[in-house]
This record gives structure tokens, C-alpha cells and sequence, in this order.
């Protein structure tokens, strides 16, 4: 099972480098819920747990691809507000 959930996060990645933006946004939320899903396997999570972290992984993937498209980050100051600016190289 762990090999096949490799495997696809593999295909996936490659798959989405010519993409559009909105697919490549839908693509990072499938990548992230196959990774929260193979997290919750490799802990031997139950099925709520199970649903928990494959939820989760996808809105982090969601964010993830859409951060990448517009090449902006969040900086957290000391204040506790959040910049968004520009991403640093």
C-alpha cells in the first residue's frame, strides 16, 4: 500500500508542471491528501484520524499550490501581525 501511495504522489507531481493555475490548485489538494492519508497509514491512525489528516493535507496542499502562483509569502513579525509580500529567494 505504502509503495503505491509513493508512486502516485510521484505521477501527480509530474503530471501537474504544465498545468493551469486552477488545476495545478486542485492537484496540490490531491497531493496533500495523499500525503495526509499516507501519514495516517504509516501511524496505523483509525478512520477518524484517518480523515482528519487526508482533510488537512489537502488544504494545505490547496494553499501551497496557490502561494506558488502568485509568489507570495507570509512573514510573521515579532508583533504577531503577518506580512505578505514577495517571496524571498
Amino acid at each position: 500500500m505504502k509503495k503505491y501511495l509513493a508512486i502516485s504522489v510521484c505521477v501527480m507531481a509530474l503530471a501537474g508542471a504544465t498545468c493551469t493555475p486552477q488545476e495545478q490548485l486542485y492537484g496540490g489538494a490531491a497531493t496533500g491528501a495523499l500525503l495526509g492519508f499516507g501519514l495516517s497509514e504509516l501511524v496505523d491512525a483509525n478512520a477518524g484520524w484517518a480523515v482528519g489528516l487526508t482533510l488537512a493535507g489537502a488544504a494545505i496542499g490547496a494553499e501551497v499550490a496557490r502561494n506558488n502562483q502568485t509568489g507570495e509569502c507570509a512573514y510573521k513579525r515579532a508583533d504577531g501581525r503577518v506580512d505578505v509580500r514577495p517571496c524571498r529567494s
